[in-house]
């Protein structure tokens, strides 16, 4: 209730902000909102620098290896590639871990748009003159939110740089053993595991990056609310990160006084175009074309190195796991599941329900566990009566076989009598266990919703009193 009333009241304050004057406004700024913002936030910055270090001691080990290998055969060569070089990771490390937000870095790399109206968001509210809020110390609450993101943004910014160096690293490594192969033993395996590495290395930084580009609900709706106001569209044109690479003519001193405004390039360009007489339009469209070749010739170059053109390492040639990069909670795929009896002599019609939750090992392999419940129909569509028929628990493991089929192995135990006390889970001798395994077919519903197709054996199934189908099929969805 208080988010509601606080964007009713941004909303409001639009009309008082046409003024171009923040003293009659009053903004209630929600505990929750900066709540969220700090928890995501904090979790990122932890994140980046946990494997920032594993990553980086990985590579400094491979490093390591290949000196001592190289240094068998010819020792000055080796301290002449390698010299030092793990002091040079433990800086990154340290460096990267002792990054505060008191003072932002200069932009560049990939522009974080979420980022920039958290930052700009932040700063508009805590900046704001009148600032009304149960919370005494909102603005103290604001000024330590600003800080950790803008600390968040510098140490993006500055895993970017390692990366950059890591990929020029990583070339002269393999130019510099290429004589040496033959002589000293095999480095692929060791340049190899450096290459994989640093792929992963790199994927964590875009992992980052994607979450802190997929805002929460609440987050959102305080965003879009703001870019409602005049005097917010205002701050982040002057305050921006964009603000300070494309600046307006008052604020480019302010921001990147290096840098030309928008209004002296073109006034630029129209001089060029017009003192060039009347083949300027001929000779500028022979310089984009020599321009775009040359910037084809980099990007063959990049890919040569391994990096797409988005900035991002290429996908290797060996198999990679792309889930390794990924946080706990984001490689749990959750679903359900039902399938459905017909009656017997001891059983009414009857559907079971299954709720799973599934953990991603790698791209090929899931292992997870799911609770059931049986609910009966009645006999039929005259004699329609829903009761509790059983409950069940579940452990299950699918390897993809090819294409969209995955192999299906599982283990469950089910009571298949109506549930009429919670004693009945005290004694598992009454419980009929499975021993299931099959095939599944997967598809996708739509871009966050999986369906998939399961047919399965139990092969204890003669087990059971009383007895149940040797075949199971069931129907589910995975999100």
């Amino acid at each position: 209730m208080r988010c509601i009333i606080f964007l009713i009241l941004l909303i409001y304050v639009t009309k008082s902000f046409a003024q171009d004057s923040l003293s009659s406004a009053s903004i209630i700024v929600p505990g929750k909102y900066i709540n969220q913002v700090n928890k995501k936030i904090i979790s990122l910055d932890n994140q980046l620098s946990k494997e920032s270090t594993h990553y980086l001691n990985s590579l400094s080990k491979q490093e390591e290896k290949m000196r001592q290998k190289l240094a068998k055969l010819d020792s000055s060569k080796a301290a002449e590639i390698f010299g030092d070089s793990k002091k040079v990771y433990e800086q990154f490390s340290q460096k990267l871990n002792n990054i505060d937000g008191k003072v932002s870095k200069a932009f560049s790399g990939e522009y974080l748009p979420y980022l920039d109206s958290l930052q700009g968001s932040l700063g508009f509210l805590k900046d704001a003159k009148n600032i009304i809020s149960k919370s005494k110390d909102i603005k103290a609450k604001l000024g330590a939110s600003l800080q950790q993101v803008k600390q968040l943004q510098n140490k993006l910014q500055e895993a970017g740089d390692v990366k950059a160096y890591l990929l020029q690293r990583q070339e002269q490594l393999k130019a510099a053993l290429a004589n040496y192969t033959n002589l000293a033993g095999d480095f692929s395996k060791y340049l190899k595991k450096y290459q994989q590495q640093l792929f992963y290395y790199s994927r964590e930084i875009q992992e980052c990056r994607e979450i802190l580009n997929d805002p929460g609900k609440l987050v959102s709706k305080v965003l879009q609310t703001l870019q409602t106001i005049p005097q917010f569209q205002k701050f982040m044109g002057r305050y921006s990160m964009l603000a300070g690479i494309f600046a307006p003519a008052e604020s480019a001193s302010v921001n990147n006084p290096l840098l030309p405004t928008r209004d002296q390039v073109l006034q630029l360009i129209q001089q060029q175009i017009g003192s060039g007489g009347s083949n300027a339009q001929q000779l500028l469209g022979q310089q984009l074309q020599q321009a775009q070749n040359e910037l084809s010739k980099l990007k063959d170059k990049f890919s040569e190195m391994g990096i797409s053109p988005g900035g991002d390492m290429a996908m290797p040639s060996y198999k990679v796991n792309q889930q390794k990069t990924k946080t706990f909670l984001r490689r749990i795929e959750f679903g359900g599941n039902f399938q459905s009896q017909k009656a017997t002599n001891y059983f009414p019609v009857t559907t079971d329900f299954a709720a799973t939750a599934g953990y991603k090992i790698d791209d090929t392999k899931i292992i997870g566990i799911g609770i059931s419940g049986k609910i009966g129909w009645g006999e039929g569509w005259k004699h329609i009566k829903l009761s509790g028929q059983g409950a069940g628990a579940r452990f299950f493991i699918e390897w993809k076989a090819k294409g969209n089929f995955w192999l299906t192995g599982g283990a469950e135990m089910n009571y298949q009598r109506p549930i009429q006390s919670f004693e009945l889970f005290k004694n598992y001798k009454t419980w009929n266990k499975s021993g299931l395994i099959g095939v599944s077919r997967k598809y996708s519903v739509s871009k966050k919703l999986k369906g998939n197709m399961q047919i399965l054996y139990d092969f204890l199934h003669q087990q059971h009193t009383p007895p149940t189908p040797a075949f199971i099929w069931r129907v589910g969805y995975n999100f």
